[in-house]
């Protein structure tokens, strides 16, 4: 079974499509996925996120029986229902308001419990990101040096961040591009980077904007490939800038980081082709990059204010 938010498995089967494994950078943690808790959802494997994501409703709780070694990094949350205990040190840790996050870095253990039901999500961080990201500040790989201790603790930014990162992954009205996933991954990566390295060791960050050359170039770039899921490092490679630079200047340029921009240019691209009268929107909303007419439909009204219909009525009156 397949839905509109990707994978969906129950118990120790992925739906109707075991036999498919999903598409990923480093897949190997799905397997245990498929063995946890309950039943849940993947999200960014087949479109090839950077960071997947899953959604866990766990209707009987977490017992000792789900206890295992995470094969890769994760960042996880309890989104709601029951406290949940971290048992992987002396002293026990419990989720509460605002503290309900937990970084498990790729080979340490998950040892927790709760008793009753609850519904948590999980984060999926590859190594490539994290050094990558590293590596632009000039810093030392962050895969193999990352804290064990960062569960249940107030730290409110990362917290925030994780629920808006699975907030978007499983919109089910709005669907997330590969673009904003990457932005929103790149956020969470600087905020655990700042967790583990003093202020002092950042570099500050470019002045300015980009160059007009290249900000043409990027725009031009997007028009030329609405219809597509475009990623991050197709149009930050177009400015020889590293893609958290690229976001940062790029915005300064504009007013409005790359994905937004995006959305952008693809409803006045909707809006042209409406004025034409002749096409129906369901045409419209793929030959400008939306899933589909419910996507497009959506998106339009949330931009604009009204459905699409509406506001090709009004402009012909």
């Amino acid at each position: 079974m397949e839905t509109n938010s990707g994978e969906v498995w129950h118990g120790n089967k992925l739906g109707d499509r075991s036999h498919i494994a999903p598409v990923a950078a480093s897949p190997s943690f799905f397997g245990f996925l498929r063995d946890s808790v309950g039943g849940g959802e993947i999200k960014g494997a087949r479109e090839r996120w950077v960071a997947p994501a899953a959604l866990y409703t766990a209707s009987a709780g977490i017992g000792e029986s789900a206890w295992t070694t995470t094969t890769e990094t994760v960042l996880a949350i309890r989104l709601h229902g029951g406290v949940v205990e971290d048992h992987n040190r002396k002293v026990t840790r419990t989720s509460g308001p605002s503290r309900n996050f937990a970084l498990q870095p790729k080979g340490t253990p998950t040892r927790f419990l709760c008793f009753t039901g609850l519904k948590f999500g999980h984060i999926f961080l590859p190594d490539s990101l994290l050094d990558r990201a590293a590596y632009v500040e000039g810093l030392p790989a962050l895969s193999g040096r990352l804290r064990d201790d960062l569960s249940f603790v107030p730290e409110q930014i990362l917290h925030t961040q994780i629920r808006d990162y699975l907030g978007r992954a499983f919109d089910p009205l709005i669907p997330a591009t590969s673009l904003e996933m990457e932005g929103r991954a790149l956020l969470l990566v600087d905020a655990l980077q700042r967790l583990h390295d003093p202020p002092r060791a950042f570099v500050a960050p470019e002045k300015g904007g980009l160059s007009p050359r290249h900000l043409r170039r990027v725009c031009d770039f997007i028009i030329e490939h609405l219809a597509e899921d475009i990623c991050l490092d197709d149009i930050a490679s177009l400015t020889g800038l590293s893609c958290k630079h690229f976001v940062r200047a790029f915005k300064q340029s504009t007013g409005l980081p790359p994905h937004q921009y995006l959305i952008m240019q693809r409803i006045e691209a909707a809006k042209r082709r409406l004025l034409n009268g002749k096409t129906g929107l369901a045409d419209i909303a793929l030959r400008c990059g939306f899933a589909d007419q419910s996507h497009f439909t959506a998106t339009f009204r949330k931009v604009v204010g009204v459905p699409p219909g509406v506001w090709r009525w009004e402009q012909a009156k």
